[in-house]
């Protein structure tokens, strides 16, 4: 067995031993790839591409039926052929976490914090809206005032709009008065928004991938023959772990979190690993990968702004 193979079945061991889910997989293949490579992928190019990853057909045309049903995929048939793409709400939401996915680096912080206070937001409203504020990274310093220190409101903007909540809710601005206010919120910080969980999740992430990206970056230096297959599967394994501590990360500046921050070195790693996976990735992703109109084409110029300043 090859040490190329023996990454492939590492790779497929940890999503098992995970329990990574296929409908969260498939969520991953079509962010990170599908979209940038003409948005539509064939049903049975899905199923070839996550049999490696330990996924048999019928988990995939499941997770499919189920993404179709939650409003996440949307499909078109010819002939005897099904073929994939996100919807319009899928890709909303898939630009904002994109937004911080594939970031270069951390904004500055002009030591702003934003604060939402939600006035009047009706019934039906009330906890679509609070996912959304957690999603974003914001969290309640007080009953009913949720607060995060940033200089984006994009998503947040976003947010409102798409919730038609305009008028229902108020957003202000403001910065920590004095030292001791603000020794007093880096506590409040770190048992509100869990860090030490996260700072955990950062860590068996570095743990599992570390020596992975390691191995391919000294196979690289020695100019050795990487698999596009290897390259692939730890490209769409990396970044599906990334996402999902990276998005329980409410993305604090530096001047919030402890020393030492564990999150740092795991953006580093991924942003260093995902140009050279990316780079060889996409030989297996346009000779494996297909639409109705036969290989998928060339990744969109968006693609090639991931990770740069």
């Amino acid at each position: 067995m090859t040490k190329t193979s023996k990454l492939s079945l590492t790779v497929k061991q940890h999503i098992k031993q995970s329990s990574i889910p296929c409908t969260s997989m498939i969520v991953t293949i079509f962010g990170d790839i599908v979209s940038q490579h003409g948005s539509w992928l064939w049903l049975s190019s899905l199923i070839k591409t996550l049999e490696p990853l330990g996924f048999n057909e019928r988990q995939v045309r499941t997770s499919v039926y189920r993404l179709v049903q939650s409003k996440w995929l949307q499909g078109n048939k010819v002939g005897r052929c099904s073929y994939y793409c996100f919807t319009d709400f899928a890709m909303a939401h898939y630009e904002k976490a994109a937004r911080r996915i594939y970031a270069a680096d951390q904004a500055d912080w002009n030591e702003n914090w934003i604060l939402v206070l939600p006035i009047s937001v009706p019934d039906e409203k009330k906890e679509e809206f609070r996912k959304s504020l957690l999603w974003q990274g914001f969290n309640t310093l007080v009953s009913g005032l949720y607060a995060h220190p940033s200089c984006d409101t994009s998503s947040l903007d976003e947010a409102i709009h798409e919730l038609g909540l305009a008028g229902n809710v108020i957003i202000l601005n403001g910065s920590v008065a004095d030292l001791n206010s603000q020794s007093v919120i880096k506590a409040l910080i770190k048992d509100r928004w869990q860090l030490s969980e996260l700072e955990t999740n950062y860590r068996d992430f570095l743990h599992f991938y570390r020596p992975l990206c390691q191995h391919v970056l000294n196979k690289q230096e020695k100019s050795g023959q990487l698999s596009t297959t290897d390259c692939f599967l730890l490209r769409a394994t990396l970044i599906h772990d990334y996402r999902r501590v990276l998005l329980r990360d409410p993305d604090f500046p530096q001047a919030m979190l402890p020393q030492g921050w564990v999150g740092y070195e795991a953006h580093d790693l991924v942003k260093r690993m995902y140009k050279v996976l990316a780079e060889l990735s996409i030989t297996y992703i346009e000779e494996n990968m297909k639409n109705a109109q036969g290989n998928l084409p060339e990744a969109s110029n968006k693609f090639y702004q991931r990770f740069v300043s």
